[in-house]
């Protein structure tokens, strides 16, 4: 009987160590698959493709997938600038209703901060390749947590380090496929032009004698009579060459821009919620009175 029992003893030390184990290998090796955003990019055969962060930075992941993931960044358009690709800014900003159903209020939102200086620990260093949202800044008319917590649907992903960005706006992933297709995007990169150079005089060349000024002024009296004469043919010619600076502009706007055909995100099943939120058209009329108070006028920032 004591053999028995010794043998019983023995077998559930056995299964109990075993499950033991089992246990202790699952908690070390298990871990949550992180979302992956896909960015298909207009002109791009390959997508870039990045890690989304949720643990560092809940509200922007919680965002992004509810905006991508609702169609809100077809079409977007992308600016590139020297050091990252952020989105236009005559974009339409997100209202409730694009992150949930039937909301009670539909307004702009701005979500709460995910960085250090909105009281959010968030390591991430912004270095090239990484996401980020971008906000607004209403430090200097003395509304900072306002300013903390205006991110919408605005990001940029960086193709330069921008150190300055640590523990002030919230980094939210980095790019683990297509660091080639954002090279290639910033490589693109056109620099544009001064106007100001092609408008410089050159000082030397308007310096005239007193009698050579008198001549000067008689000889314009006389080209302005003809001049008067001449402005009802110059029209159609006018007409038609604001026309083409209209077309020339249109097609400036196309310089340093790009277009997103669409952004996905794999949640793996997981579902990340919604961001906490406040209400960024009620900031922005205590901006605007500060702005009002201070300067005249509004700010240029709408909600619209």
């Amino acid at each position: 009987m004591k053999k028995i029992c010794l043998r019983i003893g023995i077998i559930l030390v056995a299964i109990a160590i075993v499950l033991v184990s089992v246990f202790l290998v699952k908690g070390k090796t298990y871990k949550v698959q992180n979302p992956i955003a896909t960015i298909q990019i207009e002109g791009y055969e390959n997508p870039i493709k990045l890690e989304l962060d949720p643990q560092v930075a809940p509200n922007a992941v919680a965002n992004f997938i509810k905006l991508a993931n609702s169609g809100f960044y077809k079409d977007f358009k992308m600016t590139i600038e020297s050091n990252r690709i952020l989105g236009n800014e005559s974009m339409q900003k997100a209202k409730l209703s694009n992150i949930m159903e039937n909301p009670t209020e539909d307004y702009v939102y701005g979500i709460k901060g995910d960085f250090i200086a909105n009281d959010f620990e968030n390591l991430i260093r912004h270095k090239k390749g990484v996401i980020t949202m971008e906000r607004d800044d209403y430090s200097y008319f003395g509304y900072a947590e306002e300013g903390y917590n205006s991110a919408n649907c605005n990001f940029c992903i960086l193709t330069e380090d921008i150190d300055s960005y640590d523990g002030y706006y919230a980094a939210f992933g980095h790019v683990i496929e297509g660091m080639d297709v954002l090279e290639a995007i910033a490589a693109t990169r056109v620099e544009e032009s001064n106007d100001e150079d092609n408008d410089s005089v050159d000082i030397s060349d308007t310096e005239t004698t007193s009698d050579e000024e008198t001549t000067a002024n008689e000889e314009a009296s006389t080209e302005e009579n003809s001049n008067e004469e001449s402005e009802d043919t110059s029209d159609d010619s006018t007409s038609d060459e604001n026309t083409s600076n209209e077309d020339s502009n249109e097609e400036d706007d196309d310089v340093n821009t790009i277009k997103i055909i669409n952004i996905t995100v794999d949640t793996f099943g997981v579902d990340y919620g919604l961001p906490e939120y406040v209400n960024y058209e009620e900031n922005m009329e205590k901006v605007n009175e500060a702005y009002s108070s201070m300067f005249g006028g509004s700010t240029s920032v709408t909600t619209d």
